[in-house]
């Protein structure tokens, strides 16, 4: 299938598409369409930037019918950037139709949200726990929701959201459709969708490939009190146009944006200590060109879609492979080529060997030497008579 309109959406639809600069659909918006446009309930991986939120925003879109001022929608996303971005497209998507969207999120006030859902609304997209604050305070409604959408449901099970989900579902009828979507389909999210769908069509997109092919990955081997250093070297001497720079903690981002400024580079921090309305300023300052450096902990690592990012940098690895996958997502995004680069010390070379597992792809020092080389046999034999091999943290 070459486009949208052979996938079942109408051809008003794919015209608007074509006017996106959307000519072409993704492979999981391919499978994933006409399967939503069937009413079936879905359980869907992708790697990150495929193109997923259309996936399930214009077949919801498409059959849409607003009834009254009760949502018929409802998206769940477990970070407010997340649910930001996903309010976005569908706005975007839904122009033509005048579709209601409101996003509800913590880390600002209650009152404008309330007045927005008392409004009318036909789509509502939300973090967890922000939504189980208003179904509380009884300032939403969510009997005639039909479209059930969980965004993100292994991130939603890593953060703790699920026993808000659960209360949240019992809030609506029983007979709806369920679109479950994962960067991974594990056991825990195999169990979390047999909880939620009924027979639902599974769909897995590159399972063995699961980075971007368009993003040049490269690692430094380096100790934590040679990082500063090194990241100032790449800045000054790589063409990093627009660069967001992963720390694993709050305090550390901070600090390395004082480093860099003391040093005469525009950087910016965002992290969960920063007001919601704080980060959005900062995020649309960065999408300006007003400064080149954002420096962010994995409150950035989805639902961040700046096409020019130019270069990711991992100046600590996060704790998973799935993360890293998330992290350098930012860059190569809407066809654009992008560069990751990640700062290793020796206590976390066992994680470039879960990654390479992971993206089925090699990880290369800066002169194309492997970044982690593979252990002689006898090596191998120790490791296993110990029992193992792993840094414990």
């Amino acid at each position: 299938m070459t486009n949208f309109d052979q996938l079942g959406l109408s051809k008003p639809t794919a015209d608007a598409l074509l006017k996106f600069g959307y000519e072409k659909p993704t492979e999981i918006q391919q499978k994933a369409i006409p399967a939503v446009l069937e009413g079936k309930d879905l359980m869907a991986s992708a790697q990150t930037g495929s193109g997923k939120t259309a996936a399930f925003a214009l077949p919801i879109l498409e059959q849409m019918k607003q009834q009254g001022n009760k949502p018929t929608t409802l998206v769940l996303a477990p970070t407010r950037e997340l649910a930001l971005q996903i309010e976005k497209e569908f706005q975007r998507f839904g122009q033509r139709m005048q579709v209601r969207v409101v996003c509800v999120y913590g880390g600002t006030g209650y009152d404008k949200q309330i007045r927005l859902l008392k409004r009318g609304v036909d789509v509502i997209v939300a973090t967890p726990g922000r939504l189980f604050d208003h179904l509380e305070r009884k300032t939403v409604d969510l009997s005639a929701v039909k479209t059930l959408v969980l965004d993100e449901a292994d991130r939603m099970l890593d953060m703790g959201f699920m026993p808000q989900v659960r209360r949240i579902v019992t809030k609506m009828s029983k007979e709806r459709q369920t679109l479950m979507f994962s960067a991974t389909i594990d056991k825990r999210v195999e169990q979390l969708a047999a909880e939620y769908l009924r027979n639902p069509v599974t769909i897995r997109v590159n399972p063995q490939q699961v980075e971007a092919k368009e993003i040049e990955q490269c690692v430094y081997h380096v100790d934590e009190s040679g990082k500063e250093a090194l990241l100032l070297q790449l800045l000054n001497e790589k063409e990093m146009k627009s660069v967001l720079v992963f720390t694993r903690t709050r305090r550390k981002a901070g600090r390395i944006r004082d480093r860099l400024r003391a040093s005469n580079v525009q950087a910016e921090e965002i992290h969960g200590d920063i007001s919601q309305n704080q980060r959005e300023r900062t995020l649309a300052r960065y999408r300006a060109g007003a400064f080149s450096v954002l420096v962010a902990t994995d409150v950035a690592a989805r639902g961040l879609d700046i096409p020019s990012i130019s270069h990711v940098v991992n100046y600590d690895l996060p704790d998973t492979a799935a993360d890293y996958v998330h992290r350098i997502g930012r860059t190569g995004r809407a066809g654009r080529t992008g560069v990751a680069l990640s700062f290793v010390s020796i206590e976390q070379r066992y994680l470039v060997r879960d990654i390479e597992k992971v993206t089925g792809r090699q990880l290369c020092l800066p002169d194309g030497s492997p970044a982690v080389k593979p252990p002689k046999a006898s090596s191998m034999r120790r490791l296993s008579l110990s029992g193992g091999g792993r840094r414990r943290r």
